[in-house]
């Protein structure tokens, strides 16, 4: 799989989704999952695998895995690299973070009895989820299999994975992580029209989801949602827009969505 795309990315990327989306040279390409797969950071990563197995259901895990997944089909689509003056991250170390990102980002949005009784647990779920995660990391991971680079930068895109920003910038692994998980909740349109054909192939899509099957993830997430509003009005996911639940509900095959 590595031959295949750059050896590096940019470290740092604009935080305005449609702006990156439609600015990035962005190409479409088939990439087998048994390809994607050859990585097998799910063995390397086996405690936060484990972890989340233990915390959330399987619908969960598996859309944490859709948007592991997904996040290398975007990296293999165009995504920025060798941008003159932009900071460089090796193909190796972003896979890392995404990876970790990824399986990690909802471990609070379960009704485990170790999520519920945490300190954090008055919080938002991603703010919450950023500090279980913070604090697994550096139980499970002892330097230099992690730096604390990868720590802060995969506790960050955590927190952040539900915001959405006007301008600045963002990490490689935190932009990857707001765009294939609002891709895999919302579909294709998440943005707008036809944007996201350019940079996730249909085929390969077709491939995740047959490997990591949707359930009802999306009846868990707007259940979970709805809890959350009622419990804690000032959670992230308020500012979403009030089109955000019915827009999830709509989607039951992501690889026919529109």
């Amino acid at each position: 799989m590595s031959a295949s795309i750059p050896e590096t990315f940019d470290a740092f990327v604009p935080s305005t989704i449609p702006d990156l989306l439609s600015r990035a040279n962005f190409k479409a390409r088939y990439i087998p999952l048994s390809s994607l797969r050859s990585l097998d950071l799910e063995n390397q990563f086996k405690p936060s695998y484990d972890l989340m197995r233990k915390v959330d259901s399987d619908a969960v895990l598996n859309h944490c895995l859709r948007c592991y997944y997904f996040s290398l089909l975007i990296l293999h689509s165009g995504f920025p690299s060798n941008t003159p003056g932009v900071r460089q991250i090796t193909r190796e170390e972003l896979f890392k973070r995404v990876f970790l990102t990824s399986v990690l980002h909802d471990v609070a949005l379960s009704h485990h009895e170790s999520v519920l009784n945490h300190p954090a647990h008055g919080m938002s779920f991603e703010l919450q989820g950023g500090i279980m995660a913070y604090e697994h990391l550096l139980e499970k991971y002892s330097s230099p299999s992690l730096s604390s680079s990868d720590v802060g930068d995969v506790t960050q895109g955590i927190m952040l994975h539900t915001t959405q920003f006007s301008n600045g910038t963002s990490s490689a692994a935190n932009i990857l992580i707001t765009i294939s998980a609002y891709f895999d909740l919302i579909g294709y349109g998440a943005w707008s029209h036809d944007v996201l054909d350019n940079v996730v192939h249909r085929d390969s899509v077709r491939e995740i989801e047959a490997a990591f099957p949707r359930g009802n993830v999306g009846g868990e997430f707007v259940h979970d949602i709805a809890e959350m509003l009622e419990e804690k009005p000032n959670c992230l996911l308020s500012h979403a827009p009030s089109s955000f639940l019915e827009q999830v509900k709509a989607v039951k095959i992501l690889a026919d969505s529109h």
